[in-house]
């Protein structure tokens, strides 16, 4: 079925996910990718909603010194974007 998302707890019981937000601040970036998240969205559409849950949670300014970015697709498989890349997005917000 191509790439899939996974969440393991600390318990070692593992959760499938289309979009999952760990950490701080993660039930509020949880909350919003639950709602705004679609199967049918680009990978442009996908980042900047990564990107702009990203930034409602952060206590501090959202910038390319602070954020790092990874997609997985099948032309590239996993790749981290470079900071340039997510300087991009970050301007479409």
């Amino acid at each position: 079925d191509g790439s899939q998302l996974f969440f393991s707890d600390p318990s070692g019981t593992f959760v499938r996910y289309k979009a999952k937000a760990i950490g701080a601040g993660s039930e509020g970036a949880q909350s919003n990718l639950e709602e705004s998240y679609s199967e049918t969205m680009s990978m442009e559409e996908a980042e900047l909603l990564a990107l702009t849950t990203r930034k409602q949670v952060m206590e501090e300014k959202i910038s390319t010194d602070n954020i790092e970015l990874a997609r997985v697709t099948p032309e590239k498989g996993f790749h981290i974007a470079t900071p340039e890349e997510v300087a991009t997005i970050l301007e479409r917000l």
